[in-house]
């Protein structure tokens, strides 16, 4: 999991616009909160299809947030790829069920973070991705 490789400094905090998609309403308020308290602008989607909806209406996203599993058809790391190829939108994944949730090969291709997480946690993988580390 690339998520293990993330440096442990964090450069200035927030700012940036999140895509934060997750299906369960619950789950995504936490996020938002921890993002909100981090200092990030929040924008939400159930799936992936509402996701490239607001994609195509903002020009303002630096990452996007992606539980994994999610109804639809594309999952998260799916959305990913698709995202990534289209626009280069950055990405980190989110799942609570390790590396089964996806094939080995796409678990490799991006940083993971294991539900549940702390803030602190979250930070370090969101920064390491905007920044590049």
């Amino acid at each position: 999991m690339k998520g293990n490789d993330v440096s442990e400094r964090s450069k200035t905090k927030g700012g940036e616009t999140i895509l934060l998609v997750e299906d369960q309403v619950e789950v995504g308020d936490v996020a938002e909160d921890m993002l909100d308290t981090l200092g990030y602008k929040v924008l939400r989607a159930a799936d992936a299809n509402a996701a490239i909806e607001i994609i195509a209406q903002h020009d303002d996203i630096d990452l996007m947030l992606t539980d994994i599993v999610m109804p639809g058809s594309m999952n998260g790391a799916d959305l990913a790829h698709k995202v990534m190829e289209e626009t280069g939108l950055k990405a980190v994944l989110v799942t609570g069920y390790a590396d089964k949730a996806i094939p080995s090969e796409q678990f490799q291709q991006f940083d993971v973070i294991l539900k549940p997480y702390r803030m602190d946690e979250l930070e370090k993988f969101i920064r390491a991705a905007l920044d590049g580390s």
